[in-house]
């Protein structure tokens, strides 16, 4: 591989990392806000989730690989949420309890966009918030009772990026290269 073409994964690498630690500020100052409002919540939870993902994976996989990029083409199968995580979860990339959380994130997104008056108090979103558990394993306590659906969706979103960010370092470490025999 030549020194250019280094140089140039190098510095989409760096393009990357800034582009992950913009949006983390980003996303905390408006997820974090008390207005607003529960669907935008969960719409931007998981799509912040969903790039994270992105960035794992980038950050594992090959640079500039036509097959690399025809995994995450739209018809791909990294195009979706439910595949990014699968795939991090089957490389070794998270754990478990994170692809746990991840499905029922969204499976929380999926109950906010396809139902106009979806919110945090609806029962089948409040046990879905109340599974999360990544928060729980962190903490080493259980949640107290009084919790809203919306302070555990918080606390629990919270705490699987924080997982994430760290899961980039990692990824970053282990990177694999295509191997050209010919």
């Amino acid at each position: 591989m030549g020194r250019d073409k280094i140089r140039q994964m190098e510095q989409e690498e760096v393009l990357r990392y800034f582009d992950f630690e913009t949006a983390s500020f980003a996303f905390n100052e408006f997820f974090n806000k008390e207005s607003t409002e529960d669907h935008s919540i969960a719409l931007l939870a998981s799509s912040f989730l969903e790039m994270a993902l992105e960035h794992i994976l980038r950050a594992f996989l090959p640079e500039k690989d036509k097959e690399v990029e025809k995994l995450f083409s739209i018809n791909g199968p990294l195009s979706t949420f439910s595949g990014k995580i699968s795939m991090c979860y089957s490389l070794g990339l998270i754990e478990k309890a994170i692809k746990d959380d991840l499905h029922l994130v969204r499976k929380i997104r999926n109950a906010f966009a396809h139902q106009l008056y979806a919110n945090f108090e609806r029962d089948d979103i409040v046990k879905l918030c109340q599974s999360l558990k990544w928060h729980k394993l962190v903490y080493v306590a259980n949640p107290p009772k009084e919790a809203t659906a919306k302070q555990l969706f918080h606390v629990g979103v919270n705490q699987v990026i924080s997982y994430l960010s760290g899961a980039v370092s990692l990824a970053r470490s282990a990177k694999r290269q295509i191997i050209n025999n010919f």
